[in-house]
């Protein structure tokens, strides 16, 4: 692929090099999604930056929220807004200049297309790529959040939604000889560990209310879980370890298929995430900070000594004249 920039990071990983040129090659018209996806992994190899952006949890969260939720992150500025104007000026339809870099990360690790549609009208910018590059944006931020906060998942996470960053699983993993369930976020690739009969969205567990679709030339390692209920579904593929983070979303773009199935029968995924985040991105710039709240009502940028610089220690004169 013609890289636009040249400081885009290539992935160094030769297996996950071969999966994308094989998805090219099956999966022309997904071109644009797939540099921009490798981009991102490429992004997240040589990630020293974000790895020291892992934030502490918030300690006094719900009992029920992701890891993430309420967390302040702070960022190296220069390297974070480099990395989102690098991934914008791949995309057509963007101008990176009329996009707040910083803005875009936060709204994408919170999830909240509504800021991502307010950055993209404002910027003119198609808002529904801005959409898939803000995900991109977000995720060598998330897999560093995830390494990093591992150990510190709860044991047992019994909610559909990711224990780290909110966001509904991408696909439901049946692994080794017991086929144990295990649910995995395409964002953060966290997995958690989930009943077999449970819909992951709306927690039915009436058996007559859950079923199976099934590909009709007898693939036995890939089905569509779906709910009667609220009409939800979710890919579930059979693997004999658990796949990298990388293959989650491979994965899911080589099983469209299954999607168009389940969407031609009525099925559907829901457009908001299980958990909202409402975490902020804190800026650090040599000595510069800039805080961003969500929502973005509004936003305040300090200088350190700007505005009431500190007074200068007293010189003996001062203090002669003091005892006077």
């Amino acid at each position: 692929m013609h890289w636009p920039h040249a400081r885009i990071r290539r992935t160094r990983n030769v297996e996950l090099q071969e999966r994308v040129a094989a998805a090219r090659r099956d999966n022309p018209e997904s071109e644009a999604w797939l540099g921009l996806l490798e981009a991102a992994l490429g992004e997240s190899e040589h990630g020293a930056a974000w790895e020291a952006a892992v934030p502490t949890p918030a300690a006094a969260r719900p009992v029920k929220a992701p890891l993430l939720s309420h967390t302040q992150i702070t960022v190296d500025g220069r390297a974070a807004r480099g990395w989102v104007r690098r991934l914008l000026k791949s995309t057509p339809r963007v101008n990176p200049r009329r996009i707040d870099g910083l803005a875009l990360l936060e709204a994408a690790v919170c999830h909240d297309d509504a800021r991502i549609d307010a950055l993209a009208a404002a910027g003119g910018a198609d808002p529904h790529a801005l959409r898939v590059v803000g995900q991109m944006v977000a995720l060598p931020l998330l897999q560093a959040c995830a390494r990093g906060l591992a150990s510190a998942l709860p044991a047992t996470w019994w909610e559909g939604y990711c224990p780290l960053c909110g966001a509904w699983p991408v696909v439901a993993e049946y692994t080794g000889l017991e086929r144990k369930r295990r649910l995995r976020c395409g964002r953060c690739g966290t997995g958690w560990a989930i009943p077999l009969l449970r819909c992951v969205f709306c927690d039915e567990t009436e058996h007559d209310n859950l079923g199976y679709l099934t590909p009709e030339a007898g693939e036995q390692t890939r089905k569509i879980e779906v709910c009667h209920t609220c009409k939800g579904y979710l890919k579930g593929f059979t693997t004999v370890r658990a796949l990298a983070p990388w293959a989650i979303l491979l994965d899911d773009l080589t099983t469209v298929p299954l999607d168009v199935a389940a969407l031609e029968r009525g099925y559907r995924r829901p457009e908001r995430p299980g958990y909202p985040l409402e975490c902020r991105i804190t800026e650090r710039r040599g000595g510069w900070w800039r805080l961003v709240e969500v929502g973005g009502g509004w936003g305040r940028l300090l200088r350190r000594g700007l505005h009431h610089p500190p007074a200068p220690p007293p010189s003996s004169t001062d203090l002669r004249q003091g005892e006077a």
